[in-house]
């Protein structure tokens, strides 16, 4: 479904502009990953039908609260939501900005250890991000949203 939904998103934007050639369109490497998304997504699929075929006589009943609470439902179900925020933030609010919150945000739910740490290697990171970002939009010519 996310494939899908960022697959159709990437042909909002024109391949085609007075600003861009068909290769550097902003929404070209997005479409390339949906299509990846996708192929991985069904390959992960029919692996896991084919397994579970083979061996559904040997396996135990499901237990799908317990197996979401082992398998750590709760962060995964944070970090979807956080990635919601930012695609609803994305071209209204600056996409460096919006970066580097991102990247922060992250950092600090998901962190290991102290605050401090998370922080500083949040900040790092930011730093690397939004320099590399600045660099590609001025040799590629790439424009982001909300900039």
């Amino acid at each position: 479904a996310v494939s899908i939904l960022f697959g159709a998103e990437s042909f909002r934007t024109p391949f085609k502009d007075t600003l861009w050639e068909v290769y550097t369109a902003p929404t070209i490497f997005p479409l390339i990953m949906a299509v990846l998304l996708g192929i991985t997504s069904v390959a992960l699929l029919v692996r896991g039908i084919r397994e579970w075929i083979a061996r559904k006589d040997s396996l135990e009943p499901l237990r799908i609260v317990e197996s979401m609470r082992g398998w750590g439902m709760g962060r995964f179900l944070a970090g979807a939501a956080i990635i919601a925020v930012f695609l609803a933030l994305l071209g209204s609010v600056n996409f460096y900005v919006l970066s580097v919150a991102m990247i922060m945000i992250f950092g600090l739910v998901f962190r290991y250890g102290s605050a401090a740490k998370a922080f500083k290697a949040s900040a790092i990171t930011s730093a690397v991000i939004v320099a590399f970002l600045f660099l590609i939009s001025k040799v590629f010519g790439i424009v982001f949203p909300g900039v």
